[in-house]
């Protein structure tokens, strides 16, 4: 059985007090929560701040950093390499939609840093999305996948983590329903090993994330703004651990 995951992305939000108060708050509202691993990724210059408050004795409790470069050194201002984090944080998010939109990182760009991050022993969340509600872009959804994986053999797929995140559901009133989002998930579930979770992500919050994570398909959720609520980030985490027992 694949493991349920609540991936928290602060984006470029929280200066260090605001980030310590929220790490806090998250660590210890999610202390007695079992069966379900918790992974925060803060602006990569709080990491190893947040370091020193989650990892204690909280296994389920992970660190993931927003972005590396492909490359692990360089004449790079103002980047982050793999190895810079890889002692605070296990994770690291890959081809987020709002890196490919802003920073047109392409899935060529993507897939070399998902060799980095698994060469440099992090595991990496890969984002995959159609930026058009369409059921028939699954396909595209699908080669966008396979072309970010090129450069890792299937052997390392156990490693990965795919979100799956419809740009056109960020931000938006409504995410996808759970049925539109199973029919994707499903179809990017024949690119990787059954061993590999599959997340879904876009406007999730305590309210509507029930209806995915009841489905077996869905194995848990990426949340973002939403995720700078300590309360309702828990709330989140607590209705997963109900519902992946149930299942």
């Amino acid at each position: 059985m694949r493991r349920p995951i609540v991936v928290a992305n602060w984006k470029m939000y929280t200066n260090l007090s605001d980030a310590l108060v929220l790490a806090t708050s998250v660590r210890d509202g999610t202390e007695n929560i079992s069966g379900v691993e918790m992974i925060i990724c803060p602006p990569v210059i709080w990491l190893t701040d947040i370091a020193e408050i989650i990892q204690r004795k909280i296994s389920h409790l992970a660190l993931g950093a927003q972005n590396i470069h492909y490359l692990s050194e360089g004449e790079y201002t103002g980047e982050i390499s793999a190895p810079m984090v890889k002692d605070t944080a296990k994770y690291v998010i890959v081809g987020h939609s709002e890196r490919r939109k802003n920073f047109a990182e392409t899935n060529s760009i993507v897939a070399r840093k998902v060799a980095t991050a698994i060469d440099t022993g992090l595991s990496p969340i890969v984002c995959v999305g159609e930026e058009k509600k369409d059921q028939n872009l699954a396909g595209e959804i699908v080669k966008d996948l396979k072309d970010s994986l090129a450069h890792i053999a299937a052997k390392d797929y156990k490693k990965l983590v795919i979100a799956y995140e419809p740009v056109w559901a960020v931000g938006a009133k409504e995410p996808a329903t759970p049925e539109y989002a199973s029919k994707v998930i499903n179809q990017l579930r024949e690119v990787v090993s059954a061993e590999t979770p599959i997340i879904y992500g876009g406007t999730v919050d305590s309210s509507n994330v029930y209806e995915f994570v009841r489905r077996p398909e869905i194995d848990g959720v990426l949340v973002g703004r939403t995720s700078l609520r300590a309360k309702e980030f828990i709330k989140i985490c607590r209705i997963i651990e109900e519902y992946k027992k149930i299942i």
